[in-house]
């Protein structure tokens, strides 16, 4: 199997013996087979109930993407042994030739060596953005690149009209006060540039990093890195391309599923950045309810975190207060 879905199908089921109070575990019966080849899982609880399971990516990405994963990964089971899941955001890419590749596996051992187990961490990579003056007049940035969507509190430290191109970094941090250091930085930056002047300046990419965690769900999981996230050129929130590639993974999963006997669970990968920005739920509300119908429950894994997208029954009481 791929390690990156057994991995979200056991992340999945982390999940939900942690919020109900739960022990599945995976064991080796299989109920079928998706479109891809991966396989269909069965997991059952000691007290009762069971799940069978099959994962899916909202992404595609081609043979070359594929080998580069595998590649990178056997590098860093070298370096660092451990079940860990990196996540490659939008618009990055990954490592290829020398001194770039093992510069890059130094900085992600690094981050690794500091989380526990069913932690998360963000990877640090060098990226350089640059910031230039159009004109005296107004207090507005134009940006472009992974801070476009944060050009408001840029603008807001500004005097003068920029431009800031920010496309070499592709995930921003989620620490809001490293965020709000850069946009001081910036506004700093901003005051010493004349009209026509332009600088680069260095920040960092910041890449999330899980690390599996223990119990019955990480029952006999070999250790091993994984790599998901966006393949090069796939667009996420694209939303035709999206719902058309969600249709696919709900009839694939619904066939890989048609024998089975216990609760169906689909666990979709995801390609985004930040969970926030999520269309696959949305998509989903939007299609004929007989496409999710097959389903038990939907969820989606993304940036290291999981959501339910659909939970319609579970195999077991749920006590309310754990809702």
């Amino acid at each position: 199997m791929t390690r990156e879905y057994e991995y979200a199908v056991r992340l999945f089921l982390a999940w939900l013996n942690e919020k109900y109070h739960r022990e599945f575990a995976l064991d080796d019966g299989q109920t079928g087979k998706l479109a891809n080849g991966q396989d269909v899982w069965h997991a059952e609880d000691p007290a009762g109930g069971a799940f069978d399971l099959a994962c899916a990516e909202l992404s595609e990405g081609d043979a070359a993407w594929d080998e580069r994963r595998a590649a990178l990964c056997s590098r860093l089971d070298e370096a660092r042994p451990g079940a860990y899941l990196l996540w490659v955001p939008p618009g990055a890419d990954l490592p290829e030739g020398e001194p770039d590749e093992s510069e890059w596996v130094r900085r992600v051992v690094l981050a690794a060596s500091k989380i526990a187990s069913g932690r998360s961490t963000e990877v640090r990579l060098p990226v350089r953005l640059m910031l230039g003056k159009v004109r005296e007049e107004g207090g507005y940035a134009s940006v472009t690149g992974g801070l476009g969507r944060h050009w408001t509190d840029i603008s807001s430290r500004t005097n003068g009209s920029f431009y800031l191109d920010s496309r070499g970094l592709n995930r921003f941090t989620r620490d809001e006060e490293e965020r709000t250091q850069l946009y001081d930085h910036i506004g700093l930056l901003s005051q010493g540039l004349a009209v026509g002047d332009a600088m680069e300046f260095e920040h960092e990419d910041a890449w999330s990093l899980q690390r599996l965690p223990r119990g019955a769900a990480a029952e006999g999981m070999a250790d091993g890195w994984a790599i998901t996230g966006c393949p090069p050129g796939f667009e996420p929130e694209d939303g035709g391309v999206l719902r058309k590639l969600l249709r696919r993974r709900l009839a694939e999963a619904k066939e890989a599923l048609a024998n089975a006997s216990g609760t169906r669970a689909l666990v979709l990968i995801g390609a985004y950045d930040y969970m926030e920005y999520e269309i696959a739920g949305p998509s989903l509300r939007g299609f004929d309810p007989s496409l999710a119908a097959p389903f038990d429950v939907i969820a989606l894994l993304a940036d290291a975190e999981l959501k339910p997208l659909r939970l319609s029954r579970l195999p077991f009481a749920v006590d309310a207060s754990a809702t």
